[in-house]
């Protein structure tokens, strides 16, 4: 059974294992870079088989309007079983209907976020960083 926190402690080595396993790319090989993702973060929800991490989200809120969400990311073998579906729908019930969930997504990944009641929007812009 998978648990879901809200609340849970991880490690910079815990987070960047889960980013390496489910495809996702980060900057996995900066432990530091990793840890400040973590510290950093105002959100971060977390899906556990046991004691092994096997989901995150994480991202950035005012609690009011909007929520940006810098990573969804799941274990390859935990994939297309909800577990991105039920961490986003518990942010989602945390924060409240009047705040909208923002993301960029990856080209592997523009077809799932439809799916799981996302729009799309075209009117975001960004500047690129150096990886």
């Amino acid at each position: 059974m998978i648990i879901y926190s809200a609340t849970a402690v991880i490690s910079p080595k815990q987070l960047a294992d889960l980013f390496d396993d489910s495809g996702i790319k980060r900057p996995t090989a900066d432990i530091n870079r990793i840890k400040r993702m973590i510290n950093n973060a105002n959100l971060l929800y977390t899906a556990w088989d046991n004691d092994m991490l096997v989901g995150v989200a994480r991202g950035f809120s005012d609690e009011a309007y909007c929520c940006y969400l810098s990573d969804l990311a799941v274990k390859k073998d935990y994939q297309k079983q909800g577990i991105g579906r039920k961490l986003i729908k518990k942010i989602h019930r945390d924060l409240g209907s009047t705040v909208s969930l923002v993301l960029a997504a990856a080209p592997s990944a523009v077809g799932y976020y439809p799916k799981i009641g996302f729009e799309q929007i075209k009117s975001g812009f960004k500047r690129p960083r150096k990886y």
